[in-house]
């Protein structure tokens, strides 16, 4: 019975056995596309990847901030117009899709990919039709 409950509790939690995606990993499984996150309790926001480490992010319903990420240890890291602390992440790519778990301050928190497209992020305010 022991054997059944952590063989359940393994599949359960599929990131625990993996190392967290490299800057290379992470580029190929992002780079061109426009995801959304979910955060459990709703839409957490939406990035588009863009050339050079690039992005372009929003939080549901909110205006664009443009950035760049970078590798820093083993975590994603993002730096974004107008922030100066990083908001740094472990990233997994869980059945296809990216799950990231929050590294910073009250971090441990995840967001996993609700969606994907290749088109451009809609932005509200200033940057509208972007």
């Amino acid at each position: 019975m022991r054997a059944l409950a952590l063989s359940l509790i393994l599949v359960a939690t599929p990131c625990l056995a993996g190392a967290p995606l490299t800057a290379d990993e992470f580029d190929a499984a992002t780079k061109g596309a426009t995801i959304t996150y979910d955060y459990g309790d709703g839409v957490f926001g939406t990035e588009e990847y863009l050339d050079g480490h690039m992005v372009r992010w929003a939080f549901e319903g909110d205006l664009c901030l443009y950035g760049t990420w970078y590798q820093k240890g083993d975590q994603i890291c993002f730096d974004y117009e107008n922030d100066p602390e990083p908001a740094c992440w472990h990233y997994f790519l869980e059945n296809g899709r990216i799950r990231g778990v929050y590294m910073g301050q009250g971090g441990g928190w995840d967001i996993l990919e609700a969606s994907r497209d290749g088109g451009p992020l809609p932005c509200a305010g200033p940057d509208v039709g972007v």
